[in-house]
Parts: C-alpha cells; sequence; structure tokens
C-alpha cells in the first residue's frame, strides 16, 4: 500500500463515514493537533522548542475506522470513553481542554501498510527534535 493522507475534524458528525469512504479496513498512523478558525494551527511547547506543527498525540491503527473513533469517544465532552490513553489524558486535563479546545480538534491520517515502523520513526524524531513525547502520548 502506498501512505496517502487526509485531514479530518474530530468532531465532525460524519467522521466515521468520512474515513470509512478515505480508508475503508485500512490503518496507518495518525497525528492529532489543534487548529482554530482561518486555518492558525496551535503550537505546541516542548522542552527542547516549540512544536510549530502543533502534535498533540501520535498513534497507530491497523483500522482507523476503530481506532481514530475511539479517540473521538474518549475526548468528545457528551462521551466517556476510556479506551484511548491520548484522550483520557486529554479528558484528565483541563488546561488541555482550554488550550486545545475538542471541537478545534483535528486528526491527519497517514494510510500505509508499514505502520509499526512508521510510528516508532515518528515518535523517535519527534523526541530527538523536541526532547520529549507529544503531550498526550505515553511512554509503553
Amino acid at each position: 500500500m502506498k501512505t496517502r493522507s487526509a485531514n479530518y475534524r474530530l468532531s465532525d458528525s460524519r467522521l466515521w463515514q468520512r474515513i470509512n469512504r478515505d480508508f475503508g479496513d485500512g490503518g496507518g498512523i495518525y497525528e492529532l493537533y489543534c487548529m482554530l478558525p482561518k486555518t492558525e494551527i496551535v503550537a505546541v511547547k516542548q522542552m527542547h522548542k516549540t512544536d510549530a506543527m502543533g502534535t498533540l498525540y501520535i498513534g497507530r491503527a491497523q483500522k482507523f475506522c476503530d481506532e481514530v473513533i475511539e479517540l473521538k469517544k474518549a475526548m468528545a465532552p457528551d462521551d466517556s470513553s476510556l479506551n484511548h490513553e491520548g484522550g483520557v489524558r486529554y479528558m484528565d486535563s483541563e488546561t488541555l481542554q482550554e488550550k486545545y479546545p475538542y471541537e478545534h480538534l483535528y486528526v491527519e491520517l497517514h494510510g500505509t501498510d508499514k505502520s509499526v515502523e512508521m510510528e516508532s520513526e515518528k515518535l523517535k524524531s519527534y523526541v530527538k527534535e523536541f526532547g520529549e513525547l507529544p503531550p498526550l502520548n505515553m511512554m509503553s
């Protein structure tokens, strides 16, 4: 499978249908970020420097429809799922919710059959550049 990418608003009520249309049962890696109106990405201050791309989470999914919907359910104000570590960390922090409002969260999907390698490389590169993992990632 060739790598292809697409961006979606996490709060979109048709998120599942859009992902299913574009990726079907496919998976890969995904990155969560916050973008305010007028396409202004909210930067993330990290240990070594500021991440201008605003990466809040980097994750891997065998099936985007399953994993990204779990992320959405864990972060949505009207839901209470505990099935996604990034979503749980987000909901545990009022500061993160204020700085990165749910209605402005976006997820970028990168479809690939090399998701394990791609996620590992993205996380290693992130830590090398910024000195720590994205705010919603945890060491496993």
